[in-house]
């Protein structure tokens, strides 16, 4: 189907009455979530899950509660910090472990953000602190 996926017109003549599921993966943050908020008002039946650009964009996209969200460039960049920890002399393991912890630490932060996101105040004083966190999270598992 080709048109513009904001119109419930068009996701309805796509099928999204008897759907199931809808994936939207657009490339322009504002136009998904234009999507999701058509696709749950006109068609609520619906699970959604999206893309996120950044940040910002997946703490909008929880604010519409869809049902999961993937985060453009987060596991490129884990599966690359993987890869480098790896020709820097770690073993797969511990590459695998502290990319795990980063992963993790991330994924947590982004839940505990999501409340206060729109204060860029509040918001830089979590990022300071999510990275001192960070920070001493990995000092822990060195020395351990």
């Amino acid at each position: 189907y080709f048109g513009d996926p904001t119109r419930a017109d068009i996701l309805r003549s796509a099928g999204a009455e008897n759907a199931r599921l809808l994936i939207v993966a657009l490339d322009d943050v504002e136009a998904t979530l234009r999507v999701v908020d058509t696709a749950k008002r006109h068609f609520p039946h619906l699970k959604v899950l999206a893309r996120a650009r950044n940040r910002h964009h997946a703490h909008l996209l929880m604010d519409r509660d869809i049902d999961g969200l993937v985060r453009d460039t987060f596991h490129s960049a884990l599966r690359m910090a993987e890869l480098t920890l790896g020709a820097l002399g770690l073993s797969p393991e511990e590459a695998e472990h502290t990319v795990g912890l980063f992963r993790d630490h991330d994924e947590r932060h982004l839940i505990e953000t999501h409340a206060i996101y729109r204060d860029e105040r509040q918001l830089a004083q979590s990022a300071q602190q999510a990275s001192q966190e960070l920070t001493e999270l990995f000092e822990a598992d060195r020395r351990n």
